[in-house]
């Protein structure tokens, strides 16, 4: 009886953390199509050239693209326990460019800067094509939690050879509020989402170390300064490196 519980329990728990992930991207979505479309008609009502509104509707259309992909990741993300995703080569820089991208673009009133640090112009890893949802989501949590009027994100890109694997290892340095060392653990566990007074950080993390789990990689946390906790975090990623081509 107790297992069949737990099923259940667990098949619950699962669809709270689907339905969570997708009310909170569409919201963000929805948003931002929301302010274009202020923005196109505030510009309509003056003496502007088509091609400065041409911008936001470009802006429009590429968040409807990336609400049809929302749409399939969830999809993809019900069979996420089950194991059933394909695993591929990933470029990483690519992948990271366009959550850059989306990042700068979910806030355009914030002042936010992103470096990016590596000796290498193409790296691959074994991964999926939610790669990008998961550094979209440690830079979108870099920006919400912070209080500095410019947000400043490095990004660390390099090799690493850990118990004779090849891993590529992705450092993202930031300079908002930092977690303590009490929560650095918890954020990435399930159970994180139970609190339902949480400012929403556990869903997103949660997913991403599930993701980084079924990649055979590891994530952790740690403070960009050490033992400094409310000086900014360092979210740091392992993934297998695999030779393309």
């Amino acid at each position: 009886m107790q297992d069949v519980e737990n099923v259940y329990q667990n098949a619950y728990n699962k669809t709270k953390y689907l339905e969570g992930l997708f009310i909170h991207d569409i919201s963000n979505l929805f948003q931002i199509i929301s302010n274009s479309i202020e923005l196109c008609g505030s510009l309509l009502k003056g003496n502007l050239q088509n091609e400065d509104i041409m911008e936001y509707f470009q802006m429009i259309a590429e968040q409807l693209t990336r609400g049809k992909k929302l749409i399939r990741n969830v999809r993809n993300l019900s069979d996420l326990e089950e194991y059933d995703m394909r695993l591929e080569p990933v470029n990483v820089f690519s992948e990271l460019n366009n959550a850059i991208n989306f990042a700068q673009i979910s806030f355009p009133n914030r002042k936010i800067d992103v470096k990016v640090v590596s000796d290498y112009e193409t790296l691959y890893v074994i991964a999926s094509e939610l790669l990008s949802e998961v550094f979209e989501n440690i830079i979108m949590n870099a920006i919400k939690y912070n209080r500095s009027a410019a947000v400043l994100i490095e990004v660390i890109i390099s090799k690493a050879d850990i118990r004779y694997e090849n891993y590529v290892k992705i450092e993202f340095k930031d300079n908002g509020i930092g977690i303590d060392d009490a929560r650095k653990e918890a954020i990435f566990q399930e159970v994180h989402l139970k609190r339902r007074h949480s400012k929403g950080m556990g869903i997103g993390l949660s997913l991403v170390a599930k993701l980084i789990e079924l990649y055979g990689g590891e994530i952790w946390v740690e403070d960009r300064i050490e033992g400094e906790s409310t000086m900014g975090s360092n979210f740091i990623i392992l993934l297998p490196f695999v030779k393309k081509g």
